[in-house]
């Protein structure tokens, strides 16, 4: 439910910004190594538009009708961009956890923005899969921010 409400809050709360610190680790500095990140898992529907030692951009895309596979976000992020609420979107924001190796269903809600333009920040995401149900595509920014010890 945690990740739904950070989805939800993008969607639907006022802009936020916060800083949170991470230990070294590699998939902390080099994400798109876990079989599950989100450029791994879901590469039609993220790309990386900027990556460096501190931070990697993302670009966000799910036109209506589009689901995405499950996926995780390692790090924390800022989420920026339009929640097309104005145009009717909608989502199914649907969690996972991992038992005996597979993937089961813990949670699912469907979402629908208000309209305007958001940045929020998110903590690290679980496993999750979002669903465009709504008849407008959305476009976001995340910008997921590595630990120091990635520039070390």
């Amino acid at each position: 439910m945690r990740t739904l409400a950070i989805f939800a809050a993008f969607l639907l709360a006022p802009a936020a910004v916060a800083q949170q610190h991470l230990p070294p680790d590699p998939v902390f500095c080099h994400p798109d190594l876990h079989p599950n990140d989100a450029v791994t898992a879901a590469p039609y529907s993220h790309h990386v538009v900027f990556e460096d030692a501190h931070v990697r951009v993302l670009e966000i895309r799910l036109p209506p009708g589009a689901s995405e596979p499950i996926h995780i976000h390692a790090l924390p992020s800022v989420i920026m961009g339009e929640t097309g609420g104005e145009g009717g979107a909608k989502f199914v924001y649907t969690e996972y956890r991992m038992v005996d190796g597979k993937f089961v269903q813990v949670a699912q809600n469907e979402v629908t923005p208000t309209s305007g333009y958001r940045a929020v920040w998110t903590p690290p995401e679980g496993p999750h899969s979002i669903t465009n149900t709504g008849p407008v595509g959305v476009k976001f920014m995340r910008v997921e921010m590595k630990p120091e010890s990635c520039s070390q």
